[in-house]
């Protein structure tokens, strides 16, 4: 039996396999995909995402990754772009994925692949391929509930989002006006984020309530066309080439720190499954890696899970709730009509913003067995 079960090859499960097993650790890694696919996601990599990946030896310029260090936010006719603190960067969860798995590989990760997880009891785990327990399970499934104990985790939200995710090629004129950019578009119900990512591509991902959805029509066509008809944040899509036969997509949607799990819950969760913040923040990537530093840490320590989300909630508790407060207000026309309009005056206070929903600093100690040989 492995000391550590991973269920999930997402990057909070990816990184927390790497870091176990170059601590010694036994791991074996489950995941429910047979090859490199997409995923929902921004794809953006904040300065504290790939500060942690450089803590895991990957260097994701090296893999293709674009430089991003501007902001742009377009809300109906106004227009606001910003530097941001730091220069984030863009790369596919495609590429990065596979790259930490390669490495959790190389470490001595035990990688099972196309194991689709069905139902947990405790450390006890029913798959696809039949049962898996180890001596501490660690739940990194990203966005997918996963059955407890007979039934899904309640969710909070009753009008939930729906995320889309599309990569496509776009014209020249518009990778020029894109260049260096992370462009948020605000829309009644929801937004989109647009950015370059490796190869001469842009990621297009955003998330909308599901009573928004309904009225604007349930199906990608439709969302394409309303994204078109915004006065500044759809004209590139008239020339623009989609690479997916179809968007990647997911439903049910519920933002925030999770839901409280009981004091004696054995189960490591990490990522999404502790806690998704406001995708325009632009800090999904770094909460999931901070999640399995953080996590890597505690097992190491012998600490149980309580400990860990004891851990976890000190080190992103503040940046969710920030997060969730700014997607909170922007939800709202009448207070989205007066921040636009204070950016507008202001738009130096686009950057304040996105330096104040950061996540903080990692506190690493020089001795802990955290970083590549």
């Amino acid at each position: 039996m492995a000391d550590a079960l991973i269920l999930g090859g997402g990057l909070a499960g990816g990184a927390a396999a790497l870091l176990l097993a170059r601590a010694g650790k036994s791991v074996c890694l489950v995941e429910r995909e047979t090859g490199p696919h997409h995923k929902i996601c921004g794809e953006f990599l904040s300065i504290e995402a790939h500060s942690h990946l450089a803590d895991l030896g990957i260097d994701a310029a090296a893999l293709g990754a674009v430089p991003i260090d501007r902001v742009r936010l377009i809300s109906g006719p106004v227009r606001i772009d910003a530097a941001l603190p730091f220069t984030a960067l863009g790369l596919s969860r495609h590429i990065l994925d596979e790259v930490l798995l390669e490495r959790a590989e190389a470490a001595g990760v035990t990688l099972e692949r196309g194991v689709r997880v069905l139902e947990m009891v405790g450390t006890r785990v029913r798959t696809s391929l039949g049962e898996r327990s180890a001596g501490t399970v660690l739940l990194a499934t990203g966005k997918l509930p996963v059955r407890e104990g007979g039934q899904e985790r309640k969710e909070k939200d009753s009008d939930r989002y729906v995320g889309f995710k599309m990569h496509y090629r776009l014209s020249r004129p518009a990778q020029e006006q894109l260049a260096g950019v992370v462009q948020l578009t605000l829309f009644e119900g929801g937004y989109a984020g647009l950015q370059m990512i490796e190869g001469g591509c842009a990621n297009l991902c955003l998330i909308v309530r599901r009573s928004r959805l309904s009225q604007i029509g349930r199906n990608w066509s439709d969302m394409q066309a309303m994204l078109a008809s915004l006065p500044r944040g759809g004209e590139w899509l008239c020339e623009a080439e989609p690479l997916f036969a179809k968007p990647v997509t997911i439903g049910n949607l519920s933002y925030g720190m999770a839901p409280a799990c009981r004091p004696d819950d054995p189960v490591f969760r990490l990522g999404d499954q502790a806690g998704m913040t406001a995708s325009l923040t632009g800090d999904g990537m770094a909460l999931a890696l901070r999640s399995a530093f953080i996590a890597a840490e505690c097992l190491l320590e012998g600490k149980d899970a309580a400990h860990y989300r004891q851990r976890h909630r000190a080190q992103t508790g503040r940046q969710l709730t920030r997060a969730m407060a700014l997607q909170r207000v922007l939800e709202q026309p009448v207070l989205r009509t007066m921040g636009v309009g204070l950016l507008k005056m202001r738009p130096g206070l686009l950057t304040r913003f996105a330096q104040g929903t950061r996540l903080g600093a990692y506190p690493r100690l020089p001795e802990r067995v955290m970083v590549a040989p």
